[in-house]
């Protein structure tokens, strides 16, 4: 059944099957540094690049570059305020800002156009992590959303992480 591991764990698995980080210049970086909690810099630079499931692509850092730069929402002033650190498979974008007490993650619908805004999502890093593999489990073929039962303990578990995030969970859950 599908549960919330602990981001330590994840954050491992993710180690062992990174690709080689991809190279940025010093400034680049600097002007990420700028917006990016450092601890979650280093974490994008080691293990971005990879989809941890299918609407949760963790973006290399020139990839945060490139999606932030070419997305045209000047209500939300991405490269600023906002960063672009995931995509989905769809086109939508996982948005993420440095906050007092480290990072908040949001969620940005393609669908809406330019004048989208944020959906926040009630979430750190870290737990972004944590939904991304729940989400990964269950689309697992012996652990997907296969009855209500099982919507229903997906649920539950999207608001142990986050209370409420099952209403603001930006996918139907439902079979």
């Amino acid at each position: 059944m599908p549960a919330i591991r602990p981001a330590g764990e994840i954050v491992a698995e993710l180690s062992e099957r990174r690709c080689k980080p991809a190279g940025v210049s010093r400034k680049a970086r600097e002007t990420l540094a700028a917006g990016l909690p450092p601890d979650l810099l280093s974490l994008v630079d080691d293990l971005g690049g990879q989809e941890i499931a299918g609407d949760f692509m963790l973006l290399d850092l020139s990839q945060v570059l490139r999606e932030t730069a070419e997305r045209d929402h000047p209500m939300i002033e991405l490269g600023k305020t906002w960063w672009v650190f995931g995509t989905s498979g769809t086109g939508d974008a996982w948005l993420l800002r440095r906050t007092e007490h480290g990072s908040q993650v949001a969620f940005l619908d393609h669908d809406q156009g330019c004048d989208a805004l944020p959906l926040e999502m009630g979430l750190d890093f870290a737990q972004w992590l944590q939904l991304a593999d729940l989400m990964a489990q269950v689309e697992q073929p012996e652990q997907g959303i296969a009855d209500s039962a099982n919507a229903d303990n997906i649920a539950r578990e999207l608001n142990r992480l986050s209370e409420g995030l099952s209403g603001r969970y930006p996918y139907r859950l439902d079979v």
